[in-house]
């Protein structure tokens, strides 16, 4: 056991001070995954678990690393297709894709139009000049529950749901897997953020929440739009009233 390693007056086991040095580079923020681990007892099964935490640690911060970048990207004011460029080109060493699809609903929430998409693939069968009705698609139960969906064998699913025109086009680009984000904007639903992978079997609940947070930062573009838009309704509606009654003291 550890603590009859750790026993007054016996010798120190010499992987200890190396486990110890990897706990103190966690804390300082380095991960280094190239230790060695000796031997199948407690001591081994001690340094495997920090390397194991290591791996987790470095792969938490590097999300957080790139969400930030994100966020930055928002804050300046990029164009929302420019932000999605920047997500599909560089989130790769992190999450698993082949594809990304944004689509946004319209006024009254019954038809979903997509507006940008990239792929992997040599040929896109479903492209941004593609809208269909919300009743033809299963993107409702997505949109009532607020919550990201996992397919997981795209091809078992259009064997059950043939009607799916949506699922059958990005089949034909050769996805086998998918996860849809809903966006929200003040806890609305406006459009879907879609994740597809090449391979089945893809998507963890694990990776939901960072996709949700990806989704988070462009509903953030969406909301500005919106306000923006909004603003200058009121500006044109403004100026009309004073127009009209200056006609009016003429």
């Amino acid at each position: 056991m550890l603590h009859n390693h750790l026993a007054k007056g016996a010798p120190i086991d010499p992987r200890i001070p190396k486990y110890r040095e990897l706990a103190l580079a966690m804390i300082r923020g380095r991960f280094p995954g190239d230790l060695t681990v000796e031997g199948d007892d407690e001591v081994a099964r001690l340094g495997q678990a920090l390397l194991e935490l290591g791996r987790a640690l470095q792969k938490r911060f590097d999300e957080l690393r790139h969400l930030l970048r994100v966020t930055e990207k928002v804050n300046a004011g990029l164009l929302i297709e420019e932000v999605l460029d920047h997500i599909f080109e560089s989130f790769r060493p992190i999450i698993p894709y082949n594809r990304i699809g944004f689509s946004l609903l319209d006024d009254d929430a019954h038809t979903v139009h997509a507006i940008w998409a990239r792929s992997d693939a040599p040929v896109m069968r479903l492209t941004r000049d593609y809208s269909v009705l919300m009743a033809e698609t299963s993107l409702q139960r997505v949109m009532d529950s607020r919550e990201p969906r996992i397919l997981n064998d795209l091809e078992a699913y259009l064997r059950a749901h043939p009607r799916s025109h949506a699922t059958g086009l990005i089949v034909d680009e050769g996805m086998r897997s998918s996860l849809t984000c809903p966006l929200l904007v003040r806890g609305q639903p406006v459009g879907f953020l879609f994740f597809s992978s090449m391979e089945p079997n893809t998507y963890e609940k694990s990776h939901q929440e960072l996709f949700t947070h990806i989704a988070g930062q462009l509903a953030v573009i969406l909301e500005k739009g919106r306000l923006y838009k909004g603003l200058l309704d009121l500006a044109e509606e403004l100026q009309e009233a004073k127009e009209a009654l200056e006609r009016q003291a003429t």
